[in-house]
């Protein structure tokens, strides 16, 4: 349920899950989309390096294929990865966007953190796309313009593991 990089333990057999507070069922779309948004719910999101988001989502729906054939089709794969997207979109917005008034990094204490407004710009952003939900994508590009367009704030901030990644 909240699969992002501060929940993992990297040990000798390979990466392991440690924090199960949000573990629940849930569809294989919204745990493979949170490398795609990245980390949706999570705290401690950056701009991954180009491609690895995609070599990720890969990895995952490998395995799941193995389990649900019908997810190697990729109409059904994007389908349900624009589905999911548009959740945590709302997810995000739903929880973020009473406190934008007076932005903030997402987490109390740890640093570096990116702000709320970071995070529901680059939320929005990607979802302006999906014209599969041209209602959703419309109200994204509204709150781009209408509530984002006067916030001075840069772009979300890469991973600060490959921040100094090609140089």
């Amino acid at each position: 349920g909240d699969t992002c990089p501060d929940n993992s333990l990297i040990t000798p057999e390979g990466l392991r899950l440690i924090d199960f507070e949000a573990a629940c069922y849930q569809s294989v779309f919204l745990t493979a989309a949170y490398c795609r948004m990245p980390f949706s719910s999570c705290w401690c999101v950056f701009a991954l390096p180009a491609g690895m988001a995609a070599e990720i989502e890969q990895a995952y729906r490998e395995e799941v294929v193995g389990v649900y054939p019908a997810l190697a089709e990729d109409e059904v794969w994007q389908a349900g990865m624009r589905q999911a997207t548009a959740v945590w979109t709302v997810d995000a917005t739903v929880r973020l966007l009473p406190r934008v008034m007076e932005d903030g990094p997402l987490h109390p204490t740890r640093r570096p953190a990116p702000t709320r407004r970071q995070v529901l710009r680059h939320r929005w952003e990607t979802a302006s796309g999906l014209e599969e939900y041209p209602a959703l994508a419309e109200t994204m590009r509204s709150l781009l313009r209408e509530v984002a367009g006067t916030w001075e704030v840069a772009p979300l901030p890469p991973y600060p593991a490959f921040a100094n990644r090609g140089r």
